[in-house]
């Protein structure tokens, strides 16, 4: 045992686990309660942070959940509707002028886009019903896809938000870890000052930090091979 620092690779449940084990033994000896205290205050400082991490991360499904909704069941739909419709104003020829107009791509190609670049695409619609005469039910369409621009360009600005907001939250998390580290060597310090004064062993503050956790095998164990009878 002994005091371990904590490195980015440190897992962060991993790091509260440690921190909690020198409070508890700290306060399990009586002689150092003071010394608890600022290792307890770490704690208080890692739930408020993993508070945090899991609303941010919570916000970041959230905003996904919403751009893959807004993509999927309503600007596609809408997509393949009005290319339903113009199909059929053409009498279903695929190099009618005005099909060719709003889509010289395939329809689905379109619909197979991530909804940014689906935005990005069909705003181009709008400037096609400028060029080209459309009908009552096709500018109803189009109505319904400004309406699902708005929708989606909120929903990607949430979504850039949140992942902005997990980067802040990481480093938070990285600061927290090495403050922590501050701390547990003032602790050590302490300790080793203590068994000094009191001739007492020098591994004396060992049992205050956990042992250095082994690394996990990266290669599982191979299954034993079947004998022959």
């Amino acid at each position: 045992m002994g005091l371990t620092l904590f490195t980015d690779k440190t897992p962060w449940e991993n790091a509260r686990k440690d921190v909690r084990h020198s409070a508890a033994t700290l306060t399990a000896s009586e002689i150092h309660l003071a010394a608890a205290k600022p290792v307890k205050e770490l704690l208080l400082r890692w739930n408020e942070t993993d508070q945090e991490r899991r609303d941010a991360d919570d916000r970041v499904v959230d905003a996904n959940a919403l751009v893959a909704w807004i993509d999927v069941r309503v600007l596609d739909p809408l997509v393949t509707e009005l290319a339903s419709l113009l199909l059929h104003e053409a009498k279903q020829d695929r190099s009618d002028p005005k099909f060719r107009r709003f889509f010289p791509e395939p329809p689905n190609e379109v619909v197979r886009m991530g909804l940014e670049s689906e935005i990005k695409r069909t705003k181009a619609f709008f400037g096609a019903a400028e060029e080209v005469p459309i009908s009552q039910e096709g500018e109803a369409i189009l109505a319904k896809i400004a309406d699902a621009h708005k929708r989606g360009d909120a929903a990607l600005k949430a979504r850039e938000e949140a992942t902005l907001h997990i980067a802040r939250i990481s480093l938070r998390i990285q600061t927290w870890k090495e403050d922590a580290n501050g701390v547990r060597r003032s602790v050590k310090t302490n300790l080793d000052a203590y068994a000094n004064e009191n001739g007492l062993p020098r591994d004396y503050s060992d049992p205050f930090f956990p042992a250095a956790r082994a690394a996990k095998s990266e290669k599982a164990k191979a299954p034993a091979t079947p004998t022959g009878e």
